[in-house]
């Protein structure tokens, strides 16, 4: 199939050029020239169209008809987006109904969306979280997910635009992200390698679902051909890890202690979030394969030598 991944150049978008591009799908990316993964994406044999998401004239040239359209952009994380809660509507928000638009326009034929399993329910009222649940997210960056989110089913009443929403858990692997407010598991084995102190905020029991990105884009592929009348599908691990998990999994690793210094808790994190994934598992035929330990260790493989 001829695909087009909007954002393939970052750590997720990579992840999932490189899996398209070995089960022989042709895929063009749209992408920042800043971009990290730009070299390494177009030295697997994507073809790269550089732009402005918030562009509209960037976006018109720079996507061509295609039978999936993957949708991974976010200009924001949940800190950031709360600090500028204004800035996350134009980037995320009206940048995502410009991208519908100019699907529309191109008959493109389905959009897969990654949204966040992670922020757009909010506090969670039971765990795991099955799709069903109230949406209440606690951070602007949920809130846009879930506009999006509603955007899709609109622009499929309007216009018959197929769409699929996957509700990602916490993602991590190779290619992560060290800084910000997001990505612990990279965050962590950064300082690891540099020897450095780990900050951890709150007393470090809120509970997390970590999925591998290989096993992300595994689901991705399989949605592609996805046509059952369920849009929503949760993808994560259905285990839940606190963060004091996480650095002693990952000190178990690198055989060796961190220091820690724990810091006062930030109000757009959820005490607890582990996503139900059995619809997933049931309509892609799909299902995580990476344990914990195991994707820690190839992250932290992978940073030995790219640090």
């Amino acid at each position: 199939m001829k695909c087009t991944i909007i954002g393939g150049g970052g750590f997720l978008g990579s992840h999932l050029c490189e899996h398209l591009i070995e089960q022989g799908h042709r895929v063009n990316v749209f992408e920042s020239p800043k971009a990290r993964y730009l070299e390494m994406i177009k030295s697997l044999g994507a073809e790269i169209f550089l732009g402005d998401f918030l562009n509209p004239t960037d976006l018109k040239s720079g996507i061509t008809n295609c039978d999936v359209l993957f949708h991974l952009v976010s200009t924001t994380d949940p800190k950031k987006s709360n600090d500028d809660p204004a800035y996350d509507i134009q980037s995320n928000l009206v940048g995502s109904v410009n991208l519908l638009s100019e699907i529309v326009k191109k008959s493109i034929g389905k959009i897969i969306f990654a949204s966040s399993g992670g922020t757009v329910y909010g506090i969670p009222q039971e765990t795991p979280i099955k799709e069903n649940h109230e949406t209440n997210p606690i951070s602007s960056y949920g809130i846009t997910k879930l506009a999006i989110e509603k955007y899709l089913a609109l622009f499929e009443r309007l216009y018959s635009q197929d769409y699929t929403v996957l509700r990602i858990a916490n993602a991590y692997g190779e290619r992560q992200p060290v800084h910000g407010s997001q990505g612990v598991i990279g965050a962590f084995l950064e300082k690891a390698i540099e020897k450095q102190q780990v900050e951890i905020w709150g007393e470090g029991n809120q509970i997390r679902d970590f999925v591998y990105a290989k096993d992300i884009t595994t689901a991705m592929e399989k949605a592609m051909t996805y046509t059952g009348e369920q849009r929503v599908l949760n993808i994560g691990s259905g285990e839940g890890h606190s963060i004091n998990d996480i650095l002693r999994t990952i000190e178990t690793v690198i055989h060796a202690s961190l220091a820690v210094k724990y810091l006062p808790a930030r109000q757009f994190d959820v005490p607890v979030n582990v996503l139900d994934s059995s619809a997933a598992m049931k309509n892609l035929n799909w299902q995580p394969v990476t344990r914990l330990p195991e994707g820690i260790e190839r992250s932290y493989r992978w940073m030995l030598i790219h640090s």
